[in-house]
């Protein structure tokens, strides 16, 4: 790895490969801090390489450091988990004697609070299996990466900034193991990107390569996220727009970065309430990228922000369609961000709508998942006493439950013998102004 200024990660970073990893090289390139001395007392071989503003350069000095079939090159703020390591060595003796020369594995986002076992965090997993009425389950974001290749003449990293791995008069074979391994990344979280000002390193080096190449689309991508982790969101948006301007008319359809590019115009236009920009990226996004649940997420808040109830419903229900029907690999970081949010959301435009059947429905699945969320038990609240209310305007009170029935109910969610409970519950039903229900508890 190349390191510099990571006492913090460091010691994680070198220990999750211990007990097979026959050599630890680390690559300082000019640290201040104690990075260099952790190292060295967890056995890593620490070489020093001069910051030329080229990663690729770094990196390759430390690959020519190596001495082993098998490279497997992380950030000091990546790692396996135990159970993921153990799987890295079979893997790659059943390569020997295959074409293979690099292994693919899953890269996700981890947000630093998360609960995480095998293959991720399980905070969001466990959140959407519980929403799924089919008990499927998702991690946080998690796109492919290739971190682990072979150590061979030619096999090399190229790129000042955002360096790939190349095969020089060859190709790179790949293997996938994204179901059996994944690195789990910090890196990117919001006290990291001020503490390290990654953006601000990222701009500079990502301009002396749009210098060569300015019709680069994933350098002006590159860019424009860099712009946006600095909180500068209109200098971003003109980067996005030159990217989609110059990025291929029929991309992949798992290509994260050229769908991503729209997903950031898109929020970015929903902040300036430019309803017809974000109608407009919308309309092309979804041609070019038909699986990505993230655009109806964008535009589903946007119609409801708007009290277009009815159309922000259909949109965040095509999100989660989507998500049900092509998972969340290299696509939809926002919604799996977000899905207990759209399920509030999808709440209220029931309510709005006048379907307090769905309403009911769409509440209790997140109040399932966690029962303290008071805004959502206002709104399954207010169903119950609407429906209340529109049977005794139409002479069928009995068609309706009633206030004890809602009381019974709620104690499926809630032990309301317990004093905290039942004083949630009923703080609630004051806000939902349910003047029966207030009564009983």
């Amino acid at each position: 790895m190349i390191v510099k200024n990571e006492e913090k990660n460091i010691e994680r970073a070198l220990s999750w490969g211990k007990s097979f990893m026959w050599e630890q090289i680390v690559v300082d390139t000019g640290s201040t801090d104690r990075t260099v001395e952790i190292a060295r007392r967890l056995g890593a071989k620490v070489y020093h390489f001069e910051w030329i503003d080229d990663f690729a350069a770094a990196k390759n000095y430390a690959v020519s450091q190596a001495q082993g079939d098998w490279i497997v090159f992380l950030d000091a703020d990546e790692y396996f988990l135990e159970e993921d390591a153990k799987r890295l060595v079979p893997l790659l003796e059943k390569l020997e004697g295959t074409k293979y020369n690099a292994l693919v594995t899953r890269w996700v986002q981890v947000e630093g609070s998360e609960e995480l076992s095998s293959g991720g965090p399980q905070g969001n997993t466990q959140w959407v299996s519980a929403v799924r009425a089919d008990g499927s389950t998702g991690t946080l974001f998690s796109s492919t990466q290739t971190r682990i290749f072979r150590n061979q003449p030619g096999l090399r990293y190229r790129g000042r900034v955002h360096e790939k791995l190349y095969v020089e008069h060859g190709k790179l074979w790949e293997s996938d193991a994204g179901g059996e391994l994944s690195i789990l990344h910090t890196g990117y979280s919001e006290a990291e990107m001020k503490e390290k000002d990654k953006a601000g390193r990222n701009i500079a080096l990502i301009k002396k390569e749009l210098e060569a190449n300015p019709k680069d689309h994933v350098m002006l991508s590159c860019l424009g996220d860099s712009y946006s982790q600095q909180g500068n969101k209109e200098e971003a948006a003109r980067w996005y727009e030159q990217a989609v301007s110059c990025m291929p008319k029929r991309p992949d359809e798992n290509d994260a970065l050229c769908s991503g590019i729209f997903r950031n115009l898109m929020a970015i236009y929903v902040m300036r309430q430019d309803v017809s920009a974000v109608q407009k990226v919308y309309e092309t996004a979804v041609k070019r990228f038909p699986k990505e649940p993230d655009y109806d997420y964008i535009l589903g808040g946007k119609c409801i922000s708007l009290g277009l109830y009815k159309e922000g419903a259909e949109h965040l229900q095509r999100a989660l369609t989507l998500l049900d029907l092509y998972g969340s690999e290299n696509k939809a970081i926002m919604l799996t961000h977000n899905l207990m949010r759209v399920w509030e959301l999808l709440a209220v435009c029931h309510f709005e709508s006048g379907d307090l059947e769905q309403c009911v429905n769409c509440a209790v699945a997140v109040l399932r998942v966690d029962p303290w969320r008071m805004g959502t038990l206002q709104e399954l609240l207010l169903a119950f006493k609407t429906d209340e209310e529109r049977a005794r305007a139409a002479g069928t009170p009995g068609k309706a439950a009633s206030p004890a029935q809602v009381q019974a109910f709620l104690g499926s969610l809630y032990d309301l013998r317990q004093p905290e409970a039942a004083e949630f519950v009923k703080k609630a039903a004051e806000g939902a102004s349910y003047a029966g229900l207030v009564r009983l508890l």
